[in-house]
């Protein structure tokens, strides 16, 4: 029977663990650095700020803690050896695509082509399935972590449209520290071996290593291990919520057929040519679809035919503290009817410290008690009208390889 109590037990300590080394501490700086330069663009584009970094770092580090239990249990569960995996090959590749462009920087893309190398080329020494393995088991990680983030890491943005249209949109980030547990393999003579060890199922490991030397048995040893997973989004026609729990759907089943094709390809040494190929290509496939689809959408945070739009709240505003969410079309603030930014403004002018406003969410209307601040601020950021200044323009994410070869097939035809 596999070990799951202690195993689970192991996977926590480590983790607190990793609380004690610097380069948590780093990655954890690192990312708390990310949030503010999110949170400066905020300033400029709406000149206010809708969270609080200290609140992002503390929901990243408790969600990485709980990724990093998951992911190194899973990778437990599977026998990934750290002493096969290659990162000293993965590693500079990952570093050539991020020059190419920055959101190649992922394993499915350097770990993919250093394990299809190996597979057509038998170069580098690498282990093809627990590289693969590597691969499907941080993204089934990230995918976890995708849906539980939920509205945390939603950044309100204007969008301009290849189309010239303004629309409000949320820039979804996330970054997350990862202090993960990896095993590393050694042969040990059987007399040496500590009668302290957890003792595993025979099926186990499901990636095997090779036959250990005669009078040994292989024994693993845990290593600490402090990683970091991103994830940055764009949510148009949907929901952040929305937004997330397709991405983490749609990665979650990219990982589990990769996974699948890892272990199968153990016993059918064919397949690992085919998985290989299915670690980059899968991953873009997935990036290209989801965007496409979300991009062509039907706009969601567009001005109403009625009312105005809420694309977000200041944190600890009013508007906030009245429970008031993006998507939510104020109709009338103390029965003074709003269609308009500038009657917002004016109606504010008008109403009493504390009063009743009136919105529709969802197609239902409902009414909202509200104490406003002094200032007349209700702590609220519309829907753009059209006429911003500050903006993200999108640009056609290309993918480069296709490019360069209708680049190329455009050159010999003239």
């Amino acid at each position: 029977m596999f070990p799951w109590q202690d195993t689970l037990q192991l996977m926590v300590r480590g983790v607190i663990a990793a609380y004690g080394q610097p380069m948590f501490w780093l990655v954890v700086v690192l990312i708390a650095y990310q949030y503010r330069q999110v949170q400066k663009g905020q300033k400029r584009m709406f000149g206010i700020e809708t969270f609080s970094v200290s609140q992002q770092v503390i929901i990243a580090v408790s969600l990485g803690s709980a990724g990093g239990i998951v992911g190194g249990f899973l990778l437990m569960v599977v026998g990934v050896d750290i002493n096969q995996l290659g990162f000293s090959y993965i590693w500079p590749v990952a570093i050539l695509l991020m020059a190419i462009n920055m959101r190649y920087l992922c394993f499915a893309y350097a770990g993919g082509l250093v394990a299809l190398s190996k597979a057509l080329f038998g170069w580098p020494n690498v282990d093809v399935p627990q590289v693969l393995m590597l691969v499907a088991i941080l993204h089934i990680t990230e995918s976890i972590l995708i849906v539980m983030s939920g509205r945390f890491g939603s950044m309100p943005a204007i969008v301009r449209r290849k189309d010239g249209q303004m629309v409000g949109a949320f820039n979804l980030q996330n970054f997350w520290p990862l202090p993960l547990l990896v095993m590393s393999a050694m042969a040990v003579p059987d007399a040496n071996v500590p009668s302290s060890v957890i003792n595993m199922p025979d099926w186990w490991p499901l990636l095997p290593v090779a036959l250990a030397p005669e009078g040994h048995k292989w024994m693993y040893s845990m290593i600490p291990v402090v990683a970091a997973l991103g994830y940055t989004d764009l949510a148009i026609a949907s929901s952040p919520q929305g937004r997330r729990r397709r991405s983490g759907l749609y990665l979650g089943a990219y990982s589990i057929i990769l996974l699948t094709l890892a272990l199968l390809s153990v016993h059918y040494h064919w397949l690992q040519l085919i998985a290989a190929l299915a670690s980059p290509l899968g991953h873009e496939l997935l990036v290209q679809l989801d965007s496409k689809r979300e991009l062509e959408g039907i706009p969601r945070y567009v001005p109403p035919p009625q009312g105005v739009m809420i694309l977000d709240t200041v944190i600890d505003s009013p508007a906030y503290k009245a429970g008031l969410k993006p998507g939510d079309i104020l109709l009338n603030l103390h029965g003074i009817t709003v269609d308009a930014p500038s009657q917002l403004a004016d109606a504010l002018t008008l109403v009493p410290a504390v009063f009743v406003l009136e919105l529709m969410r969802n197609g239902r209307i409902m009414q909202r008690k509200v104490g406003l601040a002094k200032g007349l601020i209700l702590g609220v950021i519309l829907v753009p009208s059209g006429n911003e200044i500050q903006y993200i323009e999108l640009v056609e994410d290309k993918i480069w390889i296709v490019e360069w070869f209708k680049r190329k097939v455009g050159k010999d035809k003239q």
